[in-house]
């Protein structure tokens, strides 16, 4: 059996849950406008995607939301809105305590630098489990699952691929993981990591 010295965590919908329709009518109700109005700004005209690439900064990302809803559209709204809109996954927080006693452990998620820049407002239970060791996919100018972003963030850890096993709940962002030449688990609940990490030798 392979050892191996790092689990790397999706953030939404692992160590949280995320939910993007409850955000988009946050935002609606902060900038007067339909959640659906919100929605067709950000995730369906291409620009969180660009964002969670790095392909655009967060002034040009918030510029171009503000100009598809025809309204001013602020940081601070922004931020309100995504911590509104995540729920920490307390048995995910307690099981990753438990695997860093053993194991390096780290968060690779699809977002933007206004994430990763904020992440101790949005979700301020990561930082003591994972350091500075939570990135954002943007830094590494590529989303999963694209490989270069994970050899990226495995070189920013200091890992080679073979040492490290990923945790999403997005099968493509798994099969990424795996092109890039890690082991990869989807996630679909506490209970299967847990046994997926017992498998491995992990817990």
């Amino acid at each position: 059996m392979p050892r191996y010295d790092l689990i790397l965590f999706d953030m939404d919908d692992v160590l949280c849950h995320s939910d993007r329709r409850y955000r988009a009518a946050h935002l609606a109700q902060l900038t007067n406008t339909t959640a659906d109005r919100v929605y067709a700004a950000i995730w369906g005209s291409g620009i969180d995607a660009a964002a969670d690439a790095g392909k655009i900064s967060t002034t040009t990302y918030l510029r171009e939301v503000a100009l598809q809803l025809g309204v001013p559209f602020s940081a601070d709204q922004w931020l309100e809105a995504r911590k509104a809109s995540m729920t920490p996954n307390p048995e995910v927080l307690d099981l990753v305590a438990q695997v860093r006693k053993t194991h390096q452990v780290a968060v690779l998620t699809n977002n933007s630098e206004l994430v990763g820049d904020n992440i101790d407002f949005l979700f301020p239970e990561l930082r003591p489990l994972f350091g500075d060791l939570i990135f954002p996919s943007s830094v590494f100018g590529a989303a999963k699952p694209d490989t270069q972003c994970f050899l990226g963030c495995l070189s920013a850890i200091g890992m080679t691929p073979e040492q490290g096993i990923f945790i999403d709940d997005m099968a493509g962002n798994v099969a990424g993981a795996q092109k890039a030449g890690m082991a990869g688990h989807v996630f679909s609940g506490h209970e299967g990591l847990v046994a997926y990490l017992q498998e491995q030798g992990v817990l």
